[in-house]
């Protein structure tokens, strides 16, 4: 890892957002293992958990258009600037379910409303089946990892491969292969109409290049899938997500690679106190196609009195 030359990347993409995040590192408790949470703004607490392989910072484009609420970004385990924490088939379920409240007891935080993408949103959907007086509501966005119905994007399938891993490991990342991926995962055409930052894309291949995420990410894909993709077995089972209370609001990209609009109904038809957006023209990562768009609407379910407006066409933002 070389932390400074990340930092520098991560510094330039704030400053390109007009954010200055403060940061601490915490103990998760349970799991005893010390992330980072990156802090932005003042008033009730929000937490934000990505995806993978991906970093806390990856919440950028839409933090700058959020306000009135105190952003909280973890780092996962074995992502960004935090500790590893070694995951596999045998204890998915239980770093699911003491995933969030880990996070807020090392902040000293007793409930929050939590954003969760993809990974991130698995985790955030067992937590929440849980431990629901953790939760107060959720913004799911796009597919949560091991839905019913979801695909598996070929980058994917691949990162299962030991050869190809360590390949990543030793090759150096390139803006191109980058492209290749967010085009597999649905956003083919922000990257045409040129919507995501170049800042952002620098920012990213510095977290693959200078940090250890994608071997931490990469290996704990490797243990739970194939390169004919994720088993069953792990699929977000009925029972946990009917247990989830908190109110939730997917947002989900029409584009999506890991499950479109088909995948989306059926997930939410399957929780009690779910409700479906759907953003077109947008991918798995929804907020780079629509950042403004995607801000609004968490606020607006999160009761921070912002009117929710229509997501943006092709062109339009």
């Amino acid at each position: 890892m070389n932390e400074v030359e990340y930092r520098r990347a991560e510094t330039r993409l704030w400053d390109a957002v007009g954010v200055t995040p403060t940061e601490s590192f915490v103990t998760m408790p349970r799991l005893g293992v010390k992330v980072r949470v990156q802090e932005v703004g003042e008033g009730e607490p929000v937490l934000f958990v990505h995806g993978g392989p991906n970093a806390g910072s990856t919440w950028a484009p839409m933090i700058e258009h959020l306000d009135g609420v105190r952003a909280l970004l973890v780092d996962r385990p074995g992502t960004g600037l935090s500790e590893p924490y070694e995951v596999g088939p045998e204890n998915l379920a239980h770093y699911g379910r003491v995933f969030a409240g880990d996070v807020l007891d090392g902040l000293g935080i007793e409930s929050a409303d939590v954003v969760a993408s993809s990974f991130g949103g698995m985790l955030s959907l067992y937590s929440a089946a849980a431990e629901p007086e953790r939760f107060k509501r959720m913004v799911q966005m796009a597919c949560p990892a091991m839905a019913p119905g979801q695909l598996v994007p070929p980058f994917m399938r691949l990162m299962t491969v030991g050869l190809v891993r360590r390949l990543l490991a030793v090759l150096p990342p390139n803006e191109r292969a980058g492209d290749s991926i967010l085009r597999q995962i649905g956003h083919g055409a922000s990257l045409d109409a040129e919507r995501i930052p170049q800042i952002f894309k620098d920012w990213y291949l510095a977290l693959q290049e200078h940090t250890d995420t994608m071997k931490h990410d990469g290996d704990m894909i490797g243990r739970l899938g194939t390169i004919s993709g994720f088993p069953n077995s792990l699929t977000i089972p009925d029972e946990v997500l009917s247990a989830v209370e908190a109110p939730t609001l997917f947002l989900w990209g029409a584009d999506d690679g890991f499950g479109g609009p088909d995948v989306a109904r059926d997930v939410v038809a399957r929780m009690p106190a779910a409700e479906l957006v759907m953003m077109p023209d947008s991918g798995h990562l929804p907020w780079l196609d629509d950042p403004r768009f995607a801000a609004q609407a968490t606020m607006a379910f999160l009761g921070r009195g912002v009117v929710m407006v229509a997501p943006a066409q092709a062109g339009q933002r």
